[in-house]
């Protein structure tokens, strides 16, 4: 397994991010929301635990990508395409 996180500026780009990584079958996705709410835990969000509206208004997000090893250049080409950058 392998792990990295990736800012996001837009929650728009965010969810299309995400909705591709799960196509691809990643293993666990988890959001870390923006500055404005620094008390928030990463929630998982393969399991639905945000609702697409709460990332659509976040002003920016950490996301944190776990896959196989095997996929992680795929899911890291996914991020950028999708105006992530990955840290």
């Amino acid at each position: 397994m392998e792990n990295f996180k990736a800012a996001f500026r837009s929650g728009h780009d965010l969810q299309q991010a995400m909705d591709a990584l799960r196509k691809q079958g990643v293993v666990d996705l988890q959001i870390e929301p923006g500055a404005e709410t620094p008390h928030s835990a990463p929630a998982s969000l393969l399991d639905d635990g945000l609702s697409h509206s709460s990332i659509a208004e976040s002003p920016g997000c950490l996301l944190q990508v776990v896959v196989e090893s095997s996929r992680i250049r795929q899911a890291e080409d996914t991020v950028t395409r999708f105006g992530g950058s990955i840290g």
